[in-house]
């Protein structure tokens, strides 16, 4: 990898990679799982679905892609990508220049595995915004019926698939790497920090992590007032069902005494 401009590449492939299994005696990082490959290339796939292709030609990319589709859990039609050019200057400093592309010193294997890492949870985070936004479409009449102080309309079936997607997001949420956990090549390799620090930072990474987490507790609270809801709803309906059911037998007994 001497090449004075490098093209990478990331892709939001699935919920999820089952890379176990996958180890290879080529490797140099085993989390998240980098190789390169013959053309010269590099590949980083990581647990969080996200699949990360440096120097690497469109049939190279979708060759991989092929064969890793069987360990992805629930693939995804739409994925999310993001693509930006490594400029490899070594006199210069390390930094993001204006026209987007990364500034190098090398084009070494750890450095460019940061940039993947970066890449990686930028797509990862694109996805989770995806599926947020698509939550606060579901919710929102929920939350205006609740506004108007009166009971969402619709079956409950609905109701409960609504609290079902809020939980699968939460859990998905819950499994992603935490900015706050460095990647594992910071930690043979602290003098690559600052760079760290500067790819966070081009991609906005926590400012849209704490969004994200915004969002969700407000999922989580949509989700707990429906589930209360529902609980009263339906214990209404059997305080009826046992009104219903004294004042029944209330009229048998009057009929069994006065007209029999």
């Amino acid at each position: 990898m001497n090449r004075q401009s490098l093209t990478i590449r990331a892709l939001q492939i699935g919920d999820r990679i089952d890379l176990k299994g996958l180890e290879r005696e080529d490797a140099f990082s085993s989390n998240p799982l980098a190789f390169t490959t013959a053309s010269g290339g590099m590949v980083a796939l990581f647990k969080s679905g996200a699949a990360v292709f440096v120097a690497m030609t469109p049939p190279e990319e979708e060759a991989l892609l092929d064969s890793l589709m069987s360990r992805v859990e629930r693939p995804l039609a739409e994925r999310e990508t993001e693509t930006t050019v490594i400029v490899v200057r070594p006199d210069a400093d390390e930094l993001l220049s204006v026209s987007g592309n990364i500034q190098l010193r090398a084009a070494d294997q750890n450095r460019l595995l940061l940039v993947a890492e970066a890449l990686a949870m930028s797509v990862a985070m694109a996805y989770d915004e995806r599926r947020i936004a698509q939550a606060f479409d579901r919710i929102g009449p929920v939350a205006e019926s609740l506004s108007q102080r009166r009971l969402p309309l619709g079956p409950q079936g609905s109701l409960l698939e609504q609290i079902g997607e809020a939980l699968k997001l939460q859990q998905r949420l819950a499994g992603r790497v935490d900015l706050d956990d460095k990647p594992d090549v910071l930690w043979d390799h602290p003098e690559l920090e600052r760079l760290w620090v500067k790819l966070v930072d081009e991609y906005d990474l926590p400012a849209r992590s704490r969004a994200i987490g915004r969002k969700l507790e407000v999922i989580r609270e949509t989700a707990d007032t429906i589930t209360e809801l529902i609980a009263t709803r339906t214990s209404h309906r059997l305080e009826w069902y046992i009104i219903a059911l004294i004042a029944l037998e209330v009229v048998l007994g009057l009929y069994d005494r006065f007209w029999k």
